[in-house]
């Protein structure tokens, strides 16, 4: 069977069920609510607040104070970068065709990247793209899609032939950092580029001192929103001091969540150990796999280790994906989609699991939610673990070892 023809057929079937799913839950949020994802109103708020700040602004109001034209009085806590709608013109009212577009941009890039060739990558791929975290980003109209969207057309030019393909990799991956700062962590994606190392070194250097000066024009307002970033200590969270939190504060679950966390540990660290030298060398040298991984797979660790996220900031693991579902992934790339696979859902265990006490000060819920919770610390611990690892392996190949001068693959 034509393989070319299964791609554009899987890639279609996988972009038009996200939309499908996503319009669905628009017209029944109930649909939305039964995945895990809890529908806000009205909707693209994420990106309405953005806007409204553009707004204020505009106005001669200081955005990074609460703002009574954004919904939930929210303040703007992203760079000055964002700010440029309203000199653009953009307004409240506009939100509805920007998310749209924004939502649409989404399922095309997703399906692209992960373009199944089979029908149980097809699955996979689903089960990745059309999943609480992607649906929740869609809903809220969350910037973190404009940063994989930045993210995945910089991995795509970087690995292109033209000099200034590179260039504008570099711009992009300058742009996402203006926007974000944690897209920073990408730099290094740069070097998938197919050039000899002192060059791949030299343009991820060139692109940091760039990225540098940028964050310096406004260091004080990034000094600011990096003091007031969203950072909810909520159980809905996700990321290593969350982890912590959880184990040093809820005391009288403490039981519940290692027999959750306990075996799942073992058997990541089991299966991990086992196919060290698959994980050690899982990333390509350079190449569009070898970018994208690079790019989602830094970023999420970063925030991962030092931050608490909320969970649209998974998105970030359909960069990485990309390579998971390559024909012929060793087991190293398939431990770790599976273990994505599992933490992208598990939103919509805790959805279902877990309830708001009498006096909504707390959640509590049965030794079966806490279980769960546990088991789903453990995988995001073990599934961060592992991509540091793999990261790790291809830096030393890439920029040290023997593999680091290659000029094709």
């Amino acid at each position: 069977m034509n393989t070319a023809w299964q791609r554009v057929r899987w890639t279609g079937l996988l972009g038009a069920g996200l939309i499908l799913v996503f319009i669905g839950g628009l017209v029944r949020p109930a649909l939305f609510t039964t995945v895990g994802v809890t529908p806000l109103a009205p909707v693209y708020s994420d990106l309405i607040a953005i806007l409204a700040a553009g707004e204020a602004q505009q106005m001669g109001r200081d955005p990074y104070e609460h703002n009574p034209l954004d919904p939930y009085n929210r303040p703007h806590v992203y760079g000055p970068w964002w700010l440029v709608t309203g000199d653009l013109g953009l307004v409240r009212g506009d939100a509805w065709w920007l998310g749209s577009l924004l939502a649409l941009a989404t399922a095309i890039a997703g399906a692209g990247l992960l373009a199944p060739r089979s029908k149980r990558a097809g699955l996979a791929a689903a089960a990745l793209l059309i999943s609480p975290p992607v649906l929740l980003a869609m809903e809220r109209g969350n910037n973190d899609l404009v940063v994989l969207l930045l993210l995945a057309v910089a991995a795509w030019l970087v690995t292109r032939r033209p000099w200034l393909a590179g260039v504008a990799s570099g711009g992009l991956l300058l742009t996402a950092a203006a926007l974000k700062l944690y897209p920073l962590a990408a730099l290094p994606a740069l070097a998938a580029r197919v050039t000899s190392r002192g060059r791949a070194l030299g343009w991820v250097a060139l692109t940091a001192i760039g990225c540098g000066g940028v964050l310096m024009l406004s260091w004080a307002t990034y000094r600011m929103i990096a003091a007031m970033a969203p950072e909810p200590l909520t159980i809905f969270g996700y990321g290593a001091k969350l982890t912590y939190y959880v184990f040093l504060t809820i005391p009288d679950q403490r039981v519940w969540l290692l027999l959750g966390a306990g075996p799942v540990l073992a058997l990541v660290g089991w299966q991990a150990w086992k196919h060290r030298a698959d994980m050690w060398r899982l990333v390509p040298a350079t190449g569009f796999h070898a970018a994208c991984y690079l790019a989602g797979g830094l970023s999420w660790s970063l925030c991962y280790v030092s931050t608490i996220s909320f969970p649209y900031r998974m998105v970030l693991l359909l960069l990485p994906a990309a390579h998971w579902l390559a024909v012929n992934s060793p087991p190293a790339a398939r431990l770790q989609l599976g273990l994505a696979m599992v933490l992208m859902w598990t939103p919509a265990v805790k959805e279902h699991l877990l309830t708001l006490s009498a006096d909504e000060s707390q959640f509590t819920g049965s030794p079966v939610a806490w279980i769960a919770l546990g088991v789903e610390h453990a995988v995001a611990l073990g599934l961060t673990a592992s991509l540091i690892v793999a990261l790790t392996g291809w830096g030393w190949r890439r920029l040290i070892g023997a593999e680091g001068d290659q000029r094709t693959g």
